[in-house]
């Protein structure tokens, strides 16, 4: 069957679904079976599919990348000769392009690949598919910015949000530009994206937004502008969560009661988000343009209906509701929302240096280190293996640690002496850390509250605790490895208390630490609060538990 049939495509489409859903096994069948076809567009892509099934699971796969790249150039030509419709010819050149980019030895290949479709593009008048192509084919080697800036404008005047997010992308890492210019095209690439947020089954959009970010704050720090870099920070932040508040909403619970106003919203996202893939998919696959103002409507329709509901939950719960449409959070507003003794400390982990960023309502502190990401997920590893040979409830052999002092040193420098009047400390990373165990002279976690974020935004993510109220808290327990679980958890239910362990903790050790948080006092009821109480009684079992707990929110 050719590619263009209905059959063949719907196989293909099956292989690719198994393959984004981790059952490489089940692909690789599918694909081994299809790369039988006497048909070159149907051999191309299958081709194709199993040099992406070797690459991810090399043992799901008879042959190598090498074989498969070989394979593929092999058949292209045949492609292109065959008596085929120009729109199937352009799909399989650009589904075996994407395929190759993944091998540094197949630029050039894939390059050639994408001009040949972006000519046939051209010579048939596909006024659609000629810039998305030239985008790719320009993307490959050439890399020439005014090209990116032309297609930028075309999709701009066509609401292709997505293909002009990814442009500017591109224009952004062009290191012949300025560093000025590469910060406007990354910022204009993040602002692209927040009306629409990116779904989270669209992995490569996803990804490609992360690199941006990264690369947006690097040379946002290389450039000195700190405060902007907290300003994007939001920004990138509030993406992120809502692709993640997206992809778990089947979790979204409301009180008993409101079943009918919790089953709409869990419904409604779900369908946006289809649309928006949908939208990602008509770029990726070159077709079902005609169908893309209804598409846009159809967004924009569920969207309004979505912010109604919203507004009803904000009539049960505030806070939840202020979670299910985050904004970003600039600076000026974090700052307003840190209560005097209160310190936020964010770090940015770059493949070169280290920056850490302490705000508080009254101050702000910058530090660098020559320090990679992953050297110091190397140390804290390290820290943790001599905490546990050592045992807890040991301050003094922690204290004189020199793999703690190392790590303490490096990330806050002089600013040690500055987070020492703040009795409360929000770190933010992008992964947990115990920083709690850090400190000159005692643990930072000795008489202080000590929280952790994986983005700033969520600071305004905790339902106001009131110490005046005898109120019934939710407590929920998370191995620190499944962090991940824990945002989820404290965004749609903003009022629990969220413990990250960094061991697993039997279930009388947990029943036991939940019965002393309820019966704790009220100002020591909030999750940081609780474990700063747990930290003056180092000799009860509670206290030993305190060096592995950690709070997760701004509570």
């Amino acid at each position: 069957a050719s590619i263009g049939s209905a059959d063949a495509w719907q196989r293909y489409q099956t292989a690719l679904y198994h393959f984004k859903s981790g059952k490489i096994d089940e692909a690789s069948q599918l694909y081994q079976k299809l790369s039988a076809s006497s048909d070159p567009a149907v051999r191309m892509v299958a081709l194709s599919g199993l040099l992406d099934c070797s690459l991810a699971a090399p043992a799901t796969a008879p042959d190598t990348p090498k074989h498969y790249a070989a394979k593929i150039a092999a058949v292209s030509a045949k492609v292109m000769r065959m008596n085929a419709s120009s729109i199937i010819k352009i799909r399989t050149l650009r589904i075996a392009a994407k395929s190759l980019l993944q091998l540094e030895s197949q630029q050039r290949n894939a390059s050639y690949l994408l001009f040949r479709a972006l000519a046939i593009a051209q010579e048939k008048g596909l006024s659609r598919l000629v810039p998305i192509l030239q985008y790719e084919a320009n993307a490959v080697i050439v890399r020439k910015p005014d090209t990116y800036r032309n297609v930028i404008a075309y999709f701009g005047s066509k609401n292709m949000q997505y293909a002009k997010a990814a442009a500017l992308c591109k224009l952004g890492t062009c290191e012949e530009l300025s560093p000025a210019e590469r910060i406007t095209a990354l910022r204009s690439a993040l602002t692209t994206c927040q009306y629409y947020g990116i779904p989270a089954t669209a992995t490569g959009y996803v990804r490609m937004v992360r690199q941006a970010a990264r690369q947006l704050d690097d040379l946002l720090i290389a450039s000195g502008r700190f405060v902007e870099l907290l300003d994007v920070s939001g920004q990138e932040d509030a993406l992120e969560t809502r692709s993640r508040m997206q992809a778990a909403i089947s979790e979204f619970r409301l009180p008993a009661g409101h079943e009918a106003l919790q089953n709409e919203i869990i419904s409604l996202t779900t369908s946006i988000s289809g649309l928006l893939q949908r939208k990602i998919d008509m770029n990726e696959q070159g077709k079902g343009f005609l169908h893309a103002a209804l598409v846009d409507k159809s967004i924009t329709e569920k969207q309004g209906r979505l912010i109604v509901l919203i507004d009803e939950v904000s009539k049960i719960d505030p806070a939840l509701a202020s979670n299910l449409q985050a904004e970003p959070l600039t600076l000026s507003t974090l700052r307003k929302r840190l209560k005097p003794g209160e310190a936020l400390v964010r770090f940015f982990l770059g493949e070169r240096q280290t920056t850490v960023i302490m705000v508080s309502n009254r101050e702000m502190q910058i530090g660098t280190s020559p320090v990679t990401a992953g050297e110091l997920k190397a140390r804290f590893r390290q820290l943790w293996q001599r905490i546990r040979a050592i045992g807890s409830g040991n301050d003094s052999r922690i204290l004189s640690d020199p793999g703690r002092i190392w790590l303490t040193d490096t990330l806050f420098q002089t600013m040690s002496v500055k987070l020492t009047p703040y009795r409360h400390l929000i770190f933010v990373s992008d992964q947990p850390k115990p920083f709690h165990l850090l400190g000159r002279g005692e643990l930072l976690g000795r008489g202080r509250r000590i929280s952790w974020l994986v983005s700033s935004n969520e600071l305004t993510a905790s339902a106001p605790f009131s110490a005046a109220k005898d109120e019934a808290v939710g407590i929920s327990f998370f191995n620190a490895n499944r962090v991940g679980k824990a945002q989820i958890h404290k965004l749609f239910h903003p009022s629990d208390r969220v413990i990250l362990a960094w061991k697993s903790f039997s279930d009388g050790e947990i029943d036991r630490l939940k019965t002393a948080l309820e019966q704790a006092p009220a100002a020591n009821r909030s999750a940081s609060g609780f474990l700063k109480l747990l930290s003056g009684v180092p000799d009860t079992e509670n206290g030993q538990a305190w060096f592995l707990l950690g709070a997760y929110g701004g509570d």
